[in-house]
């Protein structure tokens, strides 16, 4: 009788059968099968030919050959002026795609190269199959061929199947194919965006080489600028040579893109005003906290007596002990969509001492001036400077982290209030609607409106609506399933 999934396995090993034997008693699906075989019939290839390579051109060949796929990175300052090689790197995120290239498609170049002439006439790839070819079984034979014919190109998911594979779209000449891929398949999601060369072997499709980073959906429109110079309906090329034609310049989106993706610059980081950050806490003593506290609502500009009053406290006599409001200012460069723009935060307490927080020197000054001129007899005390380095360096501290776990903490708890929930809906919603007819940068300063009157815009539009999609579920933002539809509406996108 075969044993249940939870029953102890017959092996005798004492563990639960489907923590044992259970797989090895399942039989392959029949591309599972398929793709087990074409594998053990090329698996020896991948060592045997970068072997070829490093045999044929040596430690020379290796350099040059990885400084001509950077694009030859190694040049010093200008007034230098010298190039200088860069040694290659075997921990080097570009290496898988690297050596598929070295193997199939780098020639040493006749006018710039240290290799004998000898060397500059074939690929490690050509010298292999006239030295073994003969002896090869004829899956290894045609896989090693068709990985000459195969260019590099990129690929959009367009459906995965962990563990399993994919279906990619590739972008550049519109061609879609299933490719059976077990471990790149685990981490993709659709909208991923893939630099690999893609072979097909007996009428199977296998990845050859790829690169272990994933490029987010909303690069798509910067290929679909680039797609406008490859795709050339009147050539007479095939679609694989036109893309070997503009290898170089692929390379260099490639290469770009990824280099921006693991090293992100560090954003100078402003605030709405524009104004550099820099943290000031400014104080002033008073002595009347009523009258402090009626000079400056004003500054909550836009705020109904209800919500102000909230963050006001008082004792059984109606005697003020604090007030804590917003320093609001009306509209909002950054975000149109938003009604206000937070200035900064003011506190009062039954004393009378006033203490405001801002996140710029320009602010500062300005909140300063205001309460001097509302508070004239207030007294200005000591304040405090700090910047965003020493800010973070703070946090970086067991007190900084167990206050920004109580943060989090207590925001979880906020966001999940109902109402809380229904006005972070409604203000992304304005902010979204209002992104419809904001101009794009990344859409060639159209805006989404009018990006969608044409092929390629609708497409470039789409990644924009997928990344966003993206970015709420990874940030675990709160945003209505219905608003993305409902943008798609807007726009002619809904299927």
């Amino acid at each position: 009788m075969k044993p249940g999934r939870n029953d102890p396995c017959p092996c005798g090993s004492g563990r639960k059968f489907k923590h044992c034997c259970l797989a090895q008693t399942r039989q392959p699906s029949e591309p599972e099968a398929r793709l087990r075989r074409l594998r053990r019939e090329i698996a020896p290839l991948n060592n045997e030919l970068v072997n070829e390579a490093l045999h044929r051109f040596g430690d020379v060949g290796l350099e040059e050959s990885w400084n001509e796929f950077l694009l030859w990175p190694g040049y010093g300052p200008a007034e230098e002026g010298e190039p200088f090689d860069v040694p290659f790197d075997e921990d080097s995120p570009y290496v898988p795609v690297f050596l598929s290239w070295l193997v199939y498609e780098w020639l040493p170049d006749p006018e710039d190269t240290s290799l004998p002439e000898r060397e500059h006439a074939a690929t490690a790839a050509q010298s292999y199959l006239r030295r073994k070819g003969a002896r090869l079984g004829a899956v290894a034979r045609a896989y090693i061929e068709a990985c000459m014919a195969a260019s590099f190109s990129f690929y959009e998911v367009l459906r995965c199947d962990p563990g399993q594979g994919f279906r990619l779209r590739e972008i550049l000449l519109g061609e879609e194919i299933e490719v059976l891929e077990r471990s790149g398949s685990q981490a993709a999601r659709p909208g991923d965006i893939l630099f690999a060369k893609i072979v097909p072997i007996e009428g199977t499709a296998l990845m050859e080489a790829c690169t272990p980073v994933m490029i987010p959906p909303r690069y798509k429109p910067e290929l679909i600028e680039f797609r406008q110079k490859v795709a050339d309906p009147h050539a007479f090329t095939t679609a694989a040579e036109r893309l070997r034609d503009w290898d170089m310049e692929l390379r260099e989106a490639f290469l770009d893109i990824t280099d921006e993706l693991l090293n992100p610059e560090t954003p100078a980081m402003r605030n709405t005003d524009g104004d550099p950050i820099e943290f000031h806490t400014l104080r002033f003593d008073t002595t009347d906290a009523e009258a402090a506290l009626a000079a400056l609502r004003d500054l909550a500009q836009g705020m109904d007596d209800e919500s102000f009053d909230t963050g006001v406290e008082r004792n059984a006599q109606g005697r003020l002990l604090r007030a804590e409001f917003p320093w609001l200012h009306a509209g909002n460069a950054a975000s149109p969509s938003l009604p206000n723009t937070a200035m900064g935060g003011i506190t009062i307490d039954g004393n009378g001492r006033i203490t405001a927080e801002v996140n710029s020197a320009a602010r500062a000054a300005a909140l300063r001036a205001i309460v001097e001129k509302k508070l004239p007899s207030a007294q200005t005390r000591a304040s405090d400077v700090r910047s965003l380095q020493e800010m973070m360096a703070q946090a970086d501290t067991p007190a900084g982290r167990a206050r920004a776990r109580q943060r989090e903490a207590e925001s979880a708890q906020l966001h999940a209030q109902p109402e809380v929930q229904a006005m972070l809906h409604a203000s992304m919603r304005r902010h979204y609607e209002a992104w419809l007819d904001e101009e794009i940068p990344l859409l060639g300063n159209r805006t989404p409106r009018q990006a969608v009157q044409d092929a390629d815009g609708r497409e470039s539009v789409e990644a924009l609506l997928r990344q966003i999609e993206r970015d709420a579920q990874d940030q675990q933002l709160p945003v209505d399933p219905q608003l993305l539809e409902d943008l798609r509406k807007e726009l002619g996108l809904a299927p």
